[in-house]
């Protein structure tokens, strides 16, 4: 029989108070603070209702686990007996000396067993609710970074766009002046024109794109997301080594939500077990009779479970499918997040290798191309079509590294996530082995 580990449950204690929300949400980052990705985090876990559901859900498993363990409430009975159904005397009570009128409260006893037993359930609920708790944060935290590196990504392709646009205002500036002294045709110029015309679309592009980015931003963080960005890459911690990551999956959050799942599913199948023992129930009244004594009456009833091909047997069958089923799952789940991390990781590792082949060789070859067309066409030998596609180029080579930089972010920002890294490396300041 599986149990959930000591050190998941000791790491939920010592982390949900720092979980739970406060009694009103504060601005964790000063407004005037760039919108760095720790200080989107900050904001978002600060400033989440998601978390606030969550956290009242765990209040909830918790008051329901203490009510489970009581005794049922008692019943008050209370009633007439032998009162006249026919003859002249039909419906009186003053004439009939055996009508009596009865009062008595009810009891019953569910074996201690049972009560324990429930109460157990309720606890697993709780420890489910809690995990919930934990692995919503996690998420949270991935889905603010990736929606965070989508903002950071337009701004650092629209500083590239603008740059190109400005090198191609001044190539349009020296066009302009020799053409006026004649040494230019104005097809050159023309042709200069529209180049920088259209880096000028690729920015108005990358602005609109900046909007779309920032409302998305904007679902975790509010107001907050319209802030500015610090200069600099994502600060991203490396990534631990694959077999370390894939050993710790075991205790992450949303493994221990399934290994919840199958506590919840084991209580439930010891519950079924219980099914078959009766329990007790017992009755105390006080009967009033006008012409007679009164008396006290007790009972006792006990059930009888005694046909149990159909109720009981079928009951613990289906539990006994639940708890296997929810064994399958976490396993499952366990493939799953292992086959992510493998993922994640190569990939991860990969793109640091393509990044370095841009860094040492592309871009400079980009560069260079860029110098020996513009050299060429200075001395004649070369046309401004050239240069200007040499730029083009260079252009979309940067932005082409860009994207395999925000890759890479992603990918490491995932791998955060299946390491489960605590709140406190928000302060990480390594970018995950990517240069800006």
């Amino acid at each position: 029989m599986s149990r959930i580990s000591l050190l998941s449950r000791a790491a939920c204690a010592l982390l949900l108070p720092l979980l739970l929300p406060g009694p009103a949400w504060t601005d964790p980052v000063p407004e005037t603070e760039p919108l760095s990705l720790p200080a989107a985090r900050r904001i978002a876990l600060d400033r989440q209702p998601l978390l606030e559901a969550e956290a009242h859900a765990v209040d909830a498993a918790r008051e329901t686990a203490i009510a489970a363990r009581q005794l049922p409430d008692p019943v008050l009975k209370g009633g007439v007996s032998d009162l006249t159904a026919t003859g002249d005397q039909i419906g009186t009570l003053s004439r009939q000396n055996d009508t009596q009128f009865t009062v008595g409260i009810q009891q019953a006893f569910p074996r201690a067993a049972k009560r324990a037993l429930r109460g157990a359930r309720a606890d697993a609920e709780t420890q489910l609710a809690e995990r919930r708790l934990l692995t919503d944060r996690l998420q949270l935290e991935r889905e603010v970074g990736l929606a965070w590196l989508e903002v950071w990504k337009v701004r650092e392709a629209h500083s590239l766009a603008r740059a190109s646009a400005r090198e191609a205002q001044l190539q349009l500036d020296a066009l302009q002046l020799a053409y006026a002294s004649g040494r230019k045709p104005q097809a050159e110029v023309r042709e200069a024109r529209v180049a920088l015309e259209l880096l000028r679309d690729e920015i108005a592009k990358l602005e609109q794109d900046d909007g779309h980015a920032r409302s998305q931003l904007s679902r975790w963080l509010g107001e907050a997301a319209y802030r500015p960005l610090p200069d600099g890459p994502p600060p991203l911690p490396e990534p631990p080594p694959l077999g370390a990551l894939l050993e710790g999956l075991r205790s992450h959050p949303h493994l221990d939500i399934t290994s919840a799942e199958v506590a919840v599913a084991e209580a439930d199948l010891r519950l079924a077990r219980q099914a078959y023992q009766p329990d007790v129930s017992v009755e105390l009244g006080y009967g009033y009779r006008p012409s007679f004594s009164d008396y006290l009456n007790l009972q006792v009833a006990i059930d009888l479970p005694v046909f149990t091909a159909n109720r009981q047997d079928r009951s613990l069958a289906a539990r006994q499918s639940a708890l296997l089923r929810a064994e399958a799952l976490r396993e499952d789940s366990f493939r799953e997040h292992a086959a992510d991390a493998r993922l994640n990781h190569g990939d991860w590792t990969r793109l640091g290798v393509r990044l370095a082949r841009f860094d040492d060789t592309i871009l400079p070859e980009a560069e260079a191309r860029i110098e020996a067309a513009r050299l060429a066409w200075a001395a004649g030998s070369g046309s401004l079509s050239e240069v200007l596609a040499a730029r083009r180029a260079a252009l979309d080579t940067r932005l082409r590294r860009l994207d395999l930089q925000t890759d890479r972010s992603r990918h490491a920002l995932q791998l955060r996530y299946l390491a489960a890294r605590e709140p406190d490396t928000d302060t990480d300041t390594e970018s995950a082995g990517v240069t800006p």
